[in-house]
């Protein structure tokens, strides 16, 4: 754990090294006011970091989604909206992630996850999944990329398989 990140430069890996520090001022049974609550004090400021992770994964997620959405139906009406929310998802990500995150973050259990949602919300409207890699064709660092773009993504899914 990088204990010399700040708040601003990695609230994941603050929240956790503040909530380890907090921690241990509780077993050291270091003189401190009684009104606070070091254990449940620690757990909230470990919250903080567990809440932007989470953020990180749904945006992620989300963003594959709309990913899957677009190759198997590139003729539906909805397209470029669903690009727009690759986007925009993509963006918010851009915006939460921190470098502590990543080893936080399961890309193929997102995709699974991604994978399943995207097949149910198309199967609403009568419509059926295209076929999908087993695993998602990007790296992380590709999601992240500054020059990334959804019709990218959305290309690279529909290419043809050899299997």
């Amino acid at each position: 754990m990088d204990k010399g990140a700040t708040y601003v430069e990695d609230v994941f890996i603050w929240s956790q090294r503040q909530a380890a520090l907090l921690r241990e001022l509780a077993r050291a049974g270091v003189a401190l006011p009684n009104e606070l609550d070091l254990p449940n004090i620690a757990e909230e400021i470990e919250d903080v970091g567990r809440s932007e992770l989470n953020s990180v994964l749904s945006h992620l997620e989300e963003m594959l989604i709309h990913a899957i959405k677009a190759a198997s139906r590139p003729d539906a009406e909805p397209y470029c909206h669903w690009l727009n929310e690759i986007d925009a998802h993509q963006a918010a990500l851009l915006r939460h992630f921190t470098p502590g995150m990543r080893q936080q973050i399961d890309l193929g259990a997102s995709w699974r996850r991604a994978r399943k949602r995207a097949e149910r919300a198309l199967l609403r409207f009568d419509e059926m999944m295209a076929s999908m890699p087993d695993e998602l064709p990007f790296a992380l660092e590709q999601l992240l990329g500054e020059d990334f773009a959804a019709e990218t993504l959305v290309l690279h899914l529909r290419a043809p398989r050899h299997e």
